[in-house]
This record gives C-alpha cells, sequence and structure tokens, in this order.
C-alpha cells in the first residue's frame, strides 16, 4: 500500500514537471505580450499581430507611420548564463532588412552584429521639419554596441556604414538644393570618453563629420569644412578642409 502511494506521487510529480516544461516551451507569445502590456504602452513602439512563442514567434512593430514585420528567436543555452540572447530579424517591405542578436544583463543591454540594409527615404517624414530629404540606400555591416546601464557607460561599439547612391535635399541660400553625393562611408569605434560615429568620404576616406555618445550623456555632431565643400557650396572665411565649422549637442541623460 505504501508503495502504491509513493509511486503515485511520483507520477503526479512527474505530471507536474512536464506540464511546467510544456507550458515555458510553448507559452503564446499573445499571452506574454498581455502580461507585459502597461510597460509597453508606455513605450512609442507598439507590437501588433503576434504570434509563436516566446521563443520564436513573429509580429507588426509600429512607430508612428512606419510599420515593420519582425520575428524572433532566443538562444536557450544563453538563459544557462543568466544573459538571453534574442536574435531578431527586422523587414520593412523588400528592400529593408535589419538582423542582430540582443543580449541582457542585469548590468548591460548588448547589440551585436546588426547587419542588413535600410532605404534612405524610409527616414525622409522624420526629416521634414528640418526640410531635408536623401535617397540611396544605406548598408550596415557588423555594428555591435554594449551599454552597461548600471553606469551609464557605452563599453564597446564597433562596425561600418556605407551610404550608397547617395542623394539629399537641402535648404541653401538659394532655396532647395538637390545635389548627387558619392557613396558615404561611416565607422563606429568607441574609447574610453564614449562612442564616435566617424563619417567619411567614400572615394578617399576624408572626415567629412562625426557623431558623438559620450558617457556623461552628452550627444552631437561635428561638421568640418570638408562637407561644404562636398556638396559644392562656398563658406566665408579661411578654415581648412579639415577644420569643424559647426557642432551641436544635447544632454540625453
Amino acid at each position: 500500500m505504501w508503495s502504491a502511494v509513493k509511486a503515485a506521487r511520483w507520477y503526479v510529480f512527474l505530471t507536474v514537471m512536464l506540464f511546467v516544461i510544456f507550458l515555458v516551451v510553448y507559452f503564446p507569445a499573445q499571452f506574454a505580450l498581455k502580461v507585459a502590456d502597461d510597460v509597453l504602452q508606455r513605450t512609442p513602439v507598439k507590437i501588433q499581430s503576434v504570434s509563436g512563442t516566446i521563443w520564436t514567434g513573429q509580429g507588426t512593430l509600429s512607430y508612428q507611420q512606419l510599420n515593420a514585420d519582425v520575428s524572433w528567436s532566443v538562444n536557450g543555452m544563453s538563459l544557462l548564463t543568466l544573459s538571453p540572447q534574442v536574435n531578431v530579424n527586422l523587414n520593412v517591405g523588400r528592400e529593408t532588412e535589419l538582423s542582430a542578436a540582443m543580449t541582457v544583463s542585469t548590468s548591460s543591454l548588448e547589440f551585436s552584429g546588426l547587419t542588413g540594409k535600410v532605404q534612405v527615404p524610409l527616414l525622409n517624414p522624420y526629416l521634414k521639419t528640418q526640410r531635408v530629404s536623401g535617397q540611396g540606400i544605406v548598408k550596415l555591416y557588423d555594428l555591435s554596441l554594449a551599454f552597461d546601464h548600471q553606469t551609464k557607460t557605452i563599453e564597446s561599439a564597433s562596425g561600418r556604414l556605407l551610404w550608397q547612391e547617395a542623394q539629399a535635399t537641402y535648404p541653401g541660400p538659394k532655396g532647395i538644393e538637390n545635389i548627387t553625393l558619392p557613396d558615404i562611408a561611416g565607422r563606429l569605434s568607441n574609447d574610453d570618453k564614449g562612442a564616435v560615429l566617424s563619417v567619411l568620404s567614400g572615394d578617399d576616406g576624408a572626415a567629412l563629420a562625426s557623431v558623438f555618445v559620450m558617457n556623461q550623456g552628452w550627444a552631437g555632431l561635428k561638421v568640418r569644412k570638408r562637407s561644404v565643400d562636398l556638396v559644392g557650396q562656398t563658406w566665408v572665411g579661411n578654415q581648412q578642409p579639415d577644420d569643424v565649422i559647426f557642432q551641436v549637442r544635447e544632454k540625453l541623460w
């Protein structure tokens, strides 16, 4: 009799364990989204049409007028290190696609291997207030960024970008100007002060501008006179091509 009771306990325990494993493995992404709904409502990005599980699934992301198809898969082995890694793929139509791995830990957030291409016209609605627009395609090559959210410092940054078939429309001294540019390259790097995206001429690698984010929370832009020369405009003064003629910065955190 006692042996039968013990056997029954084991069967119950095994059944409960199998049920828990089933829930973990096949937990629907829609239910997980409902659990996190209060947090997501406070963000500008909306997630809709979710299907699959929390481990492998897909859905639609929307931000203002932009909609994108997203899919994800969780690296199960990464859970053993308590730093979950999620592989994410993002598509907007046929011409814009991005993929990256996102790793989250108690102290840091890391994006690695960000690769793909972005159609520049997708960004034009966000540049409308500056009366600036662009054409062409930006290709991303293995961009990586690690941010320590406890110390609010950028631990690492690397990768390359390339703007091909570059065209731009901008307000000039005689009205709206249209120009076709050579390929524009970007190089992402970091030092003990923060991260810098160096904007370079694709022809000879000469510096045109730089975008920076400092560990103290300051972000900004520096433009060199060579950029003015590149678009065929004149600049009052005797600055050399490598001189910084304009810079702006703003506190992010």
